[in-house]
């Protein structure tokens, strides 16, 4: 599957993926490109969608098959390609004690950047100002989810992996996540698994589907 943009170096390309768990094949010779744009990854239960946002990240080696992101193959440069991406989680994956500016500061000194100073337009729109000094586990699901999103989103990544992202968020921050999305498509590549209909019709986004001939 390819987008029909011009560029000659895909944002991230994939070739001949290959992935089993015992006698369940999730993916075989599973190969797509794209470049800038909104592509929701759709399929049912069990058909290795976290799995596939997992290998793209880095988080999980692929058994056969390539990965690039932004050209540079994320077996082989790690480092490189990894610079080019970030992720947002379906769960929370801060620790309990942390608060929500804290949880930010450790994202942008885990990347070597200094993003976090420019985060606070997405702080407002996903109306998190109140909570940026509570700590995660006194926390809503829904306000640990958009510090996810936050974490992942300030970085300006040129592709950015979202799974399952309006699990559990409410109905302005699920707008702004998709009027931002639509805005920036334009320039980066927002990657989301998702079983949102809203989300994928709103934002024009282009179908991954697996578990189908083929994939």
């Amino acid at each position: 599957m390819t987008t029909n943009h011009p560029a000659a170096t895909p944002l991230l390309a994939v070739d001949g993926l290959h992935m089993r768990f015992g006698s369940q094949v999730l993916f075989d010779a599973l190969s797509f490109s794209f470049n800038s744009g909104a592509v929701a990854l759709v399929g049912g239960n069990g058909t290795g969608k976290s799995t596939l946002i997992a290998l793209l990240c880095g988080m999980t080696a692929a058994q056969a098959g390539t990965i690039r992101v932004g050209g540079h193959d994320l077996a082989a440069r790690p480092h490189r390609a990894k610079a080019e991406l970030a992720y947002v989680p379906d769960e929370s994956v801060a620790y309990g004690f942390m608060t929500g500016a804290q949880f930010l500061a450790m994202v942008d000194a885990l990347r070597g950047r200094r993003d976090a100073a420019g985060a606070a337009d997405l702080i407002d729109g996903f109306g998190l100002a109140p909570h940026a000094g509570k700590r995660f586990d006194a926390m809503s699901l829904g306000t640990r989810k958009k510090f996810m999103l936050v974490g992942g989103l300030m970085s300006q990544s040129p592709v950015t992996l979202m799974d399952e992202p309006t699990n559990g968020i409410d109905a302005d921050a699920k707008g702004f996540l998709i009027d931002l999305i639509r805005q920036q498509s334009a320039r980066r590549l927002f990657l989301f698994s998702t079983h949102d209909q809203e989300l994928i019709g709103q934002t024009g986004a282009g179908l991954l589907r697996l578990g189908q001939p083929g994939h």
